[in-house]
């Protein structure tokens, strides 16, 4: 879901909760590039720079686009074309359903539709809409509209760091959008579980369409504090075992059952988001499940969600179709499903050009 602000671009930058990654891709003999790319992890006294879920989005735009700045100089990066991600956190999303019209009737008719689902004043919103060509639907004579809005004060945010930066903010998208324009390239549907430093996203992918994207308040810090608390040990040392051990059976007896309700947690939300969608497509069956952010190395997670869910589960790789080095394969594999946000950003110039 996009919402435009010009030609493409080959910046993506996610801004998320825990971390900033930017990502330059270019265009070569019909070929997509990775050109650079860079990461930022705060220390914890900076974290409050950096969005927070709190049913809205908080932050310091100046010191955020510092730390962007600061990126670009290091990575030496010379573009100033950019597109940034909007948190799925800060957006509404609904799955309406018009009855069969003209297509200069539909945003007036999606218009009043929205003023029953978007829990805000309309005035105080953007509003952006795809249209999703289902041949059951249109059998019926239906539209299926997904509809996304966001609050224009977040908008604006976002629009004042591009200011700050100097650079030519092309659009914003919401992360789920960039996230499946990266992963979910064939078929479907496919489902992505991003499991970040605050939040879980988790949405389901369909012939290029998003049909569902939901927000779990579990995370990444919820895996780590667990093992903390439990074991007495501190944050820092609770991350390194997590990282390291994880749900691997022959490691510490002690971390997979501190583990595992917070996981358990997560694929229950999973669960759910798979009910929601096949109640209104008993026809359709997940394909897969793509595990990205940072916890989808975690050492056992990838084959635990395959036992839970009996579904193909895979870890992320957004830079499976792009050309670079291959002395850099070791590490793209590595940060990959990390960066899938980021590359999804940049890719989505290019691949709206064809």
């Amino acid at each position: 879901m996009v919402f435009g602000f010009g030609m493409p671009s080959v910046l993506g930058i996610d801004i998320g909760t825990t971390s900033i990654k930017i990502v330059e891709l270019q265009q070569e003999k019909g070929r997509i590039k990775l050109k650079n790319y860079g990461e930022y992890i705060p220390p914890s006294s900076k974290r409050e720079l950096l969005p927070v879920e709190s049913g809205f989005v908080s932050f310091f735009e100046e010191g955020i686009a510092t730390i962007i700045k600061e990126i670009i100089r290091e990575a030496k990066i010379k573009t100033k074309d950019l597109v940034l991600s909007l948190p799925v956190f800060s957006s509404f999303f609904t799955l309406i359903e018009l009855p069969l019209m003209e297509p200069k009737e539909i945003p007036a008719a999606i218009r009043f539709q929205a003023y029953q689902y978007i829990p805000v004043p309309i005035e105080e919103v953007v509003l952006n809409w795809v249209i999703i060509e289902e041949r059951e639907a249109l059998l019926e004579n239906k539209i299926q509209v997904l509809l996304v809005a966001v609050p224009k004060d977040i908008i604006e945010k976002y629009i004042k760091i591009a200011k700050i930066l100097g650079c030519n903010l092309k659009s914003l998208e919401i992360e789920s959008f960039a996230e499946a324009r990266a992963l979910a390239r064939e078929g479907g549907p496919i489902l992505i579980v991003n499991i970040g430093g605050r939040t879980t996203n988790i949405t389901i992918v369909d012939n290029d369409f998003v049909r569902l994207c939901h927000n779990l308040d579990v995370s990444s810090f919820d895996l780590t504090n667990a093992l903390s608390k439990r074991m007495n040990i501190s944050f820092e040392r609770a991350e390194e075992i997590r990282k390291t051990k994880g749900l691997l059976k022959e490691t510490d007896t002690l971390v997979t059952p501190i583990l595992v309700p917070v996981i358990d947690k997560i694929i229950f939300g999973v669960e759910e988001g798979i009910n929601a969608y096949l109640s209104k497509n008993p026809q359709k069956k997940i394909q897969k499940i793509i595990l990205s952010g940072g916890v989808a190395n975690m050492p056992g997670l990838t084959d635990y969600f395959t036992s839970r869910l009996a579904i193909k589960v895979e870890r992320a790789n957004p830079f499976s179709e792009i050309l670079y080095p291959p002395v850099l394969h070791e590490t793209l594999e590595a940060i990959g499903p990390s960066f899938s946000v980021a590359v999804g950003l940049a890719l989505r110039e290019f691949l709206e050009k064809k």
